[in-house]
């Protein structure tokens, strides 16, 4: 019997910790007193040290006697992403535990991560030459390939890179080195955006772009990479037709989304291409086809098509993507004008109807005949369902209605008063001041505040301007709450941009601000302003509570459960030796209500969606910011990441992956993974409500 990969979907805690690269729990036969171990690297790890006895702690821990203490201390020294701390990581390279000597080669590259590699490349070459376990070596080469080195060094990386991508045929543990590697050699083209990545590469992605095991794989593992050598392919721009119509063959539905994505992005969509994707049985592949669709040339042929997906198919996503292309004229542009209009006017008056078509097509007629769109605008400004006021108040700055839109900057709905003032900036122009200044002199929501500072970013009054900024600045620091950062340095950009010296005093006690990013820049602003240097000196941030052994084993045994409006359940089960503070994070707020009667409010097809936000925007999050927990898990399809804005920035929301997004490896943490209800996240449409979220036993 084959021994099981560590790349492929296993049950429960063997997924969580084997199947997706994450550590081992301490050992069951040591209990709590192991567990409290792994918890002291969590809480060193969590402050990002780089000194003192927390970063000793760290490497310490790399060689406690206890191998996954081992893998835990050296993961999370590769997630302070500091050069300065490689030395023990390279040591760990050698440990005796094949986990262990994963975790070092991914800690090794994410200690480089965003800088030049080049030091961190002999130790994974020296490393390579001897490693014998194939999941090590697959974990090896997904290190290389993220490597950033220089050009003199490509060859060499190359080299390893295609040793490792070939393996002994007939096991699993082949493909699993074999998906290690093809991961590999996608960041290293990735990396260099597709250039100067030698003809051997091209030719080796080519050849695992059709690789079909002997045996054959129950799970589709083998898909798997077929897909990730066909995405290496097209961000090299070295698919060719013939690799396209292969891959729209392909058995598996990942790979034949990927061969219909490339339709669009190159232009060159063949007739007979675009009809076997827009025939294909599964959704994801139909909307990649009407993408193609959307960025060819308008002629009959093309205008029918996407009419018929906007009317005519059974996915929404299909539907939408379709009714966004659309706005865009046809040669008969009469005709589909009526069409949209008839779509646009079968809006269901309740605030829980299927609005989603109807507000895409209202959108997409207010681009291509304002005239009928405007005549059906008050349907909409005036419904029940924010998400719908909000498609408005994008089609009311497309008309332009100034009237709606001065109406809808009132809306007691944030992203609909944010929408509406972003519209009536641009609709209206500097009239549009007085509704921008009252809502930076009142407003607080986060969206708000982000749409009115970039458009009085251009007004010729700056002193009612300046100071109504810095009493927005104090009003919403007077919270404490870091989730709060993005409006709050878009206020200081704005002083900056429109103050002088003289509002140099009200900025000073800023730079004590209890966001250190905050600070920064108000100590560039001052010194902009000055030609003086100044010192940003911010106050201890805020940091939440980490979670305990008992904790631990609580997650491990238990699933979040998210009932969703209308029916549909989506089983998530939680990564807490992976990721333990995010995880515990949401967790607690599963247990605590927090999520119950909260929404999905974006959702992006073959991506992500996203939801959890007090307000159902990005910007809008739940206190204190989390740690990223980044590493070996890989972001497949049915993975839980957590949604950020820049390092260190998770806030509470969540984001579940639609397809297969590898490129978000090693920039997001993974918490969970769906195991039921996939079905149900397929259906997702934005402003999907979440009725309540339940902890239940593992099943």
């Amino acid at each position: 019997m084959h021994a099981q990969p560590r790349y492929r979907s296993l049950p429960l805690l063997a997924l969580a910790l084997a199947g997706l690269g994450g550590c081992r729990p301490p050992d069951a036969g040591r209990g709590d007193v192991a567990t409290r171990a792994f918890l002291r690297i969590v809480a060193a790890e969590d402050v990002r040290p780089a000194g003192g006895r927390e970063l000793q702690a760290l490497v310490d821990a790399t060689g406690d006697p206890m191998p996954s203490l081992r893998a835990a201390g050296v993961r999370a020294l590769g997630r302070l992403e500091n050069p300065a701390v490689a030395e023990p990581i390279v040591v760990s390279l050698g440990d005796p535990d094949p986990t262990a000597r994963g975790q070092a080669a991914d800690a090794l590259a994410q200690a480089y991560h965003g800088r030049s590699g080049g030091p961190a490349l002999f130790p994974l070459l020296r490393r390579v030459a001897v490693e014998a376990d194939p999941w090590v070596r697959g974990v090896l080469a997904r290190s290389l390939g993220r490597l950033r080195v220089e050009a003199a060094r490509k060859p060499e990386l190359e080299r390893a890179l295609l040793s490792l991508s070939r393996t002994p045929e007939g096991s699993w543990d082949a493909l699993d080195q074999l998906t290690g590697a093809t991961l590999g050699l996608y960041s290293y083209v990735r990396g260099g955006s597709g250039a100067s990545v030698g003809d051997a590469v091209l030719a080796r992605l080519r050849e695992i772009a059709r690789y079909v095991p002997p045996h054959g794989e129950p799970d589709g593992a083998d898909g798997r990479v077929r897909e990730v050598a066909l995405m290496a392919l097209s961000t090299a721009s070295a698919l060719s037709e013939a690799d396209v119509s292969a891959a729209l063959d392909d058995a598996d539905a990942r790979v034949r989304r990927v061969g219909a994505a490339w339709l669009a992005r190159s232009g060159r969509a063949r007739s007979d291409l675009l009809d076997r994707s827009l025939q294909d049985p599964v959704a994801a592949v139909r909307v990649e086809g009407v993408r193609a669709l959307a960025a060819a040339d308008r002629d009959v042929f093309t205008c029918e098509r996407l009419e018929s997906s906007a009317v005519g198919d059974e996915s929404a996503a299909v539907r939408l993507a379709a009714l966004d292309a659309l706005a865009r004229p046809c040669p008969d542009r009469a005709r589909q004008a009526r069409r949209l209009e008839a779509l646009a006017s079968a809006l269901p008056a309740e605030r829980s109807g299927a609005w989603h078509d109807a507000a895409h097509a209202l959108a997409a007629l207010a681009a291509l005949d304002p005239e009928r769109a405007s005549a059906l605008l008050p349907r909409f400004a005036e419904h029940p369902n924010p998400f719908v006021r909000t498609w408005s108040a994008r089609a009311a700055a497309l008309i332009p209605a100034e009237a709606t839109l001065r109406g809808l900057v009132r809306d007691p709905d944030a992203n609909t008063r944010a929408e509406a003032l972003d519209g009536l900036a641009r609709v209206a122009g500097a009239a549009a001041r007085p509704e921008l200044v009252a809502a930076l002199a009142s407003d607080d929501a986060p969206q708000v505040i982000l749409a009115v500072a970039a458009r009085l970013r251009d007004t010729d009054s700056t002193a009612a301007v300046v100071d109504t900024a810095l009493a927005a600045l104090e009003r919403l620091g007077h919270t404490g709450t870091q989730t709060l950062r993005d409006p709050r340095l878009a206020l200081v950009e704005l002083v900056g941009a429109l103050g002088d010296t003289a509002y140099a005093p009200a900025l000073e006690p800023f730079l004590r601000d209890y966001d250190a990013e905050v600070a920064s820049r108000a100590a560039e602003v001052l010194g902009a302003w000055t030609g003086h240097p100044y010192l940003a000196a911010p106050r201890s941030p805020e940091r939440l509570p980490l979670p305990t052994a008992a904790d631990l084993r609580t997650m491990e045994r238990s699933d979040v459960v998210l009932r969703m409006e209308g029916g549909g359940e989506v089983r998530i089960h939680l990564l807490p030796f992976t990721a333990p503070t995010n995880a515990f994070r949401f967790f607690e707020m599963a247990r605590a209500g927090t999520l119950d009667g909260l929404t999905f409010h974006r959702v992006v097809p073959n991506f992500v969606i996203q939801g959890g936000s007090p307000l159902a925007n990005e910007y809008a999050g739940h206190g204190a910011y989390t740690r990223d927990e980044v590493g070996l898990v890989v972001q497949w399809r049915g993975t839980v990441g957590v949604s950020t804005r820049g390092r260190d920035t998770g806030d509470g929301q969540i984001y579940v992956n639609l397809v297969d997004n590898v490129r978000l490896d090693h920039d997001y943490t993974t918490i969970g993974v769906v195991t039921a209800g996939m079905d149900v996240v397929d259906q997702v449409l934005e402003g999907a409500l979440i009725e309540r979220a339940a902890i239940e036993p593992v099943r």
